[in-house]
């Protein structure tokens, strides 16, 4: 798709969204401020009553602080829940990360505030969440630096010399005989410091254009922020110069119905700016979907549109509105607002208080019928007390009676009233401003109508939790994790902590659970302290290595009971117990357990029990032991003994055969030197 064809889209799309708005939707949003703000409604008559009475007001201003206070009672409003494991920390750092970007970075009071109020008010409210760039530019200057000063200043790529002075002076001779020359810097450099951070930023009802096939944002074909800038802020933004001086500055959106009564006639601009570069242009922030690649996919793409020209061009993977309807309709995007649920009974109420007024003028002043020529008309209409009316005849004038209606309307009204309640859950009861409605009536019955009265706007806070708020967060967690690139060192829970949105999963990996209270400030801190008793009294009973309750448990569960109580901070009162101590609390060494003192007597006594008999088996060994040695000792010496005599023995024999062969030797040699026996053997 070429330029040209994008613009005629672009053109089709902004004319069907902007007719689309103009059939009921503009007229019923306009309607709905002028009875808000209790405009005339057009058909007065001059000398009668005027009173315009203002149910709308009281049921969007009926139903904002409880909204705000279910959103705004913790410290979080949402908390991401890991998916699977190993994203425990990077959910426990999101949740703090994003909550603390929205209260801290952005003013998240008066953005909920501004949003759900458009929202109840004006069918929808629309907030718009980007990652906002912004440059600044600094001067600085420096004297007298050296060549390694000067390096190290430019080292970090953030300076630019605008202006530079060196000079040279012969500092000395060198070793080699050759003159040392000292240079000095004076530098004028220009510093550079890019940051970002998310913006949160309520959008008026009446800038915001949606495709009328639209059922959601998501899924739009087109989405656009519609609003006025200068050709200065445009410029600032690098758009073309000429381009932007060549805009017209010509605009409908700063006379359309809505913008005209939310301001009074002393509050309408004047005049363009007799600078140009402060006039005013329409710009048309559009997110569209088109095939510019001829794929046959339609991309979702970014294009700055203003005077029929495009001003840029990009593909995005993130639409940045996010909005609510108290009273959605399914498969379509504009539902209904509390404040249409009230116009009509407005009306009706205005108009019988304006009778029953002009009933009671018309009573304290009642009109009268007077003979002509009988009474004089002078005396007759002037109305000072105690005036004297001259007139010729006693029945010259003749009183004409009003009959009081009040009576009779005071019902209506408070029929009205029940009809306005059931309709929008608001009422004089749940709000508690009137004490007579609660004479009479048991406590059963009182509980029963507040708890049917909030019922309804118990659903609107779901709605706007799981739908705008939940939307709003993940959109912020995508942010943060697609654009901050470097840690961010911020205090959460009284100590500072360094933040890197990259290291943690991105959104698909994160389940978001926005937090809800349910009844009433009394009612959860009666639970709470409930709850508390009884994890007192397991935690008591059975140690901190019970089943059922955990010390990080019982901590949760005063953090809550203080967040109830309307304190923002529970570090301030108890110290964090994170999962690892939690563990170690839950399963403590078994010398650190505490016994029963019964139990622990009979233990001790059957460990002393125990160390006694093991002394006297040890004992018993030792004597059998030293009884086995002394036998050994003794076989020992016994066997010695007898083998020392089969020794002593062996030895006698063999001495005495010695001592035979000895004496047969002898005697054979003397017989062979006798030459007896010369001829014989002699044994040996």
């Amino acid at each position: 798709m070429d330029q040209l064809k994008l613009k005629n889209l672009i053109d089709s799309e902004i004319d069907n969204s902007i007719g689309f708005l103009m059939t009921d939707t503009i007229d019923d949003r306009r309607k709905a401020l002028d009875y808000y703000l209790r405009k005339p409604y057009g058909n007065e008559i001059e000398g009668r009553s005027q009173i315009v009475t203002g149910e709308v007001a009281e049921v969007i201003d009926g139903a904002l602080p409880q909204l705000v206070r279910v959103f705004t009672a913790s410290e979080d409003i949402v908390r991401f829940e890991p998916k699977g494991p190993g994203d425990e920390e990077g959910a426990q750092q999101a949740t703090e990360y994003a909550n603390w970007v929205f209260y801290r970075d952005n003013d998240g009071f008066l953005v909920l505030h501004n949003w759900f109020k458009d929202a109840l008010l004006q069918k929808t409210g629309i907030v718009k969440a980007y990652w906002d760039t912004k440059i600044e530019v600094t001067k600085e200057e420096y004297q007298n630096l050296t060549d390694d000063e000067l390096v190290l200043l430019m080292s970090d790529g953030t300076r630019e010399v605008v202006e530079q002075d060196t000079t040279e002076e012969v500092a000395g001779v060198g070793m080699d005989g050759m003159p040392v020359i000292m240079r000095s810097h004076s530098v004028k450099v220009s510093k550079k410091t890019t940051s970002g951070n998310v913006v949160v930023e309520n959008v008026p009802p009446e800038e915001f254009l949606i495709s009328k096939r639209a059922i959601d944002i998501k899924t739009a074909p087109f989405v656009a922020h519609r609003r006025l800038v200068t050709r200065s802020e445009l410029t600032a933004m690098g758009f073309d110069a000429e381009i932007i001086s060549s805009l017209p500055s010509h605009t409908d959106l700063e006379f359309s119905e809505e913008r005209i009564s939310r301001f009074d006639q002393s509050e309408q601009p004047d005049v363009q700016s007799m600078d140009i570069t402060m006039e005013e242009v329409e710009v048309f922030e559009c997110y569209i979907r088109a095939d510019m690649d001829g794929d046959g996919i339609a991309e979702l793409r970014k294009v700055v549109y203003a005077g029929h020209e495009i001003l840029s061009d990009e593909e995005i993977d993130l639409v940045p509105f996010h909005s609510l309807c108290p009273i959605p309709i399914p498969h379509k995007f504009f539902g209904n607002s509390l404040a249409d649920r009230a116009m009509d009974i407005q009306l009706i109420k205005s108009v019988i208080t304006r009778q029953i007024l002009d009933n009671l003028y018309l009573t304290n002043n009642a009109r009268v019928g007077v003979v002509e020529g009988q009474v004089n008309l002078d005396d007759m209409l002037s109305v000072a007390p105690g005036g004297v009316i001259r007139m010729k005849n006693p029945n010259a004038i003749v009183p004409i009676n009003v009959s009081p209606v009040a009576n009779q309307a005071f019902p209506m009204l408070e029929y009205l009233d029940g009809v306005q309640s059931k309709r929008t859950g608001i009422s004089d009861m749940q709000q508690g401003l009137n004490p007579d409605i609660l004479q009479n009536v048991t406590a059963a019955a009182i509980a029963a109508t507040q708890s049917a009265s909030s019922g309804k706007i118990e659903l609107i806070a779901r709605i706007f939790a799981e739908t705008g708020v939940k939307s709003l967060f993940q959109g912020i967690l995508h942010l943060v994790t697609k654009y901050q690139d470097k840690p961010r060192m911020i205090r959460l829970r009284g100590k500072y902590v360094p933040i890197d949105p990259r290291t943690w999963s991105n959104q698909y990996d994160l389940s978001i659970s926005v937090g809800l209270g349910t009844g009433n400030k009394q009612e959860q801190m009666a639970m709470l302290q409930m709850v508390m008793a009884k994890q007192e009294q397991i935690i008591q009973q059975y140690g901190a290595a019970n089943p059922m309750v955990s010390i990080g448990q019982y901590r949760t569960t005063m953090g809550k009971f203080i967040e109830a109580a309307g304190f923002k901070d529970v570090s301030e009162f108890f110290k964090e117990i994170t999962p690892e101590m939690d563990q170690q609390l839950s399963n403590p060494p078994p010398q650190q357990q505490q016994q029963d003192p019964a139990i622990e007597a009979m233990i001790a006594q059957s460990q002393a029990q125990m160390q006694m008999a093991q002394q006297k088996l040890m004992a018993d060994i030792e004597a059998n032991r030293q009884k086995a040695l002394a036998d050994i000792q003794l076989a020992r010496e016994k066997a010695g003994a007898e083998i020392q005599l089969e020794r002593e023995k062996a030895a006698a024999q063999l001495e005495l055969k010695k001592a035979e062969f000895e004496v047969e030797a002898q005697l054979k040699a003397a017989k062979v030197g006798a030459g007896i026996a010369s001829n014989l053997e002699i044994p040996g």
